[in-house]
């Protein structure tokens, strides 16, 4: 059945990422929170600006025989992960589930390294701006320069599971995964999930809570569940 070690190299409890410096209701410093995610291996630019504590945690699978429990990662294996999530110039991460005006949580970031193969990447570009967002990757989301992406979006190039034979030996090697992208200047609204496979064109919206299973073209708007066409952006 599968084996799962994962670290979490930061929570929004964990002690390490708290700043004595700051003041209530801001209880961590962006550029103290960054320095402690970069000396644990995440690749983030000196401009972008981590608001509060992210979730971000690395994961390895793999199938083995018997009865499996879950462990941590020790050192030499969390180096695998180091560079496998990237976070570029001008970047805006909110997970401060108190201080925006409507409903949010903290941002996740998982990147997975199932069996053999290496570890899933997260790429967000130049200015991408999110909050309460989870993304997790197997392979590769990569989000283009500028996208918006709004609360409570989730986003998988991986469905994590099969459908038959789960918890057998074989399990983690039937996966099938498939990259994700999402072009510049995009927005996905509240609540959307974007699944494996999915790329999705420049200057394109997805409406709140709409599910994304196919690819979208360049200047498109889509909503529903399966998100479907609805205009195109002049």
């Amino acid at each position: 059945m599968p084996a799962y070690k994962s670290l979490f190299i930061s929570l929004p409890d964990a002690p390490e990422f708290q700043s004595e410096s700051s003041p209530a209701p801001f209880t961590t410093d962006p550029k103290h929170v960054a320095q402690l995610l970069t000396a644990r291996g995440v690749s983030i630019a000196q401009d972008a600006v981590i608001s509060s504590v992210p979730r971000i945690c690395f994961t390895q699978v793999t199938d083995e025989k018997g009865y499996s429990v879950y462990s941590e990662l020790n050192q030499a294996e969390t180096l695998a992960f180091h560079g496998a999530i990237t976070i570029g110039p001008g970047c805006f991460l909110e997970s401060n589930p108190v201080t925006p005006p409507f409903h949010s949580s903290c941002i996740k970031l998982t990147s997975v390294k199932a069996n053999d193969k290496p570890a899933g990447k997260i790429t967000l570009g130049t200015g991408v701006q999110m909050l309460g967002v989870a993304i997790v990757a197997y392979e590769h989301v990569e989000i283009g320069d500028y996208v918006g992406i709004g609360p409570g979006v989730t986003i998988m190039d991986c469905d994590g599971h099969t459908t038959e034979g789960r918890g057998t030996d074989t399990e983690i090697a039937r996966l099938e995964s498939a990259p994700v992208k999402i072009g510049a200047n995009s927005w996905i609204g509240a609540g959307a999930w974007i699944m494996k496979g999915v790329q999705i064109g420049e200057n394109c919206v997805i409406g709140a809570n709409s599910v994304v299973i196919k690819s979208i073209p360049d200047n498109t708007v889509v909503m529903g569940n399966p998100a479907r066409v609805v205009k195109k952006v002049s």
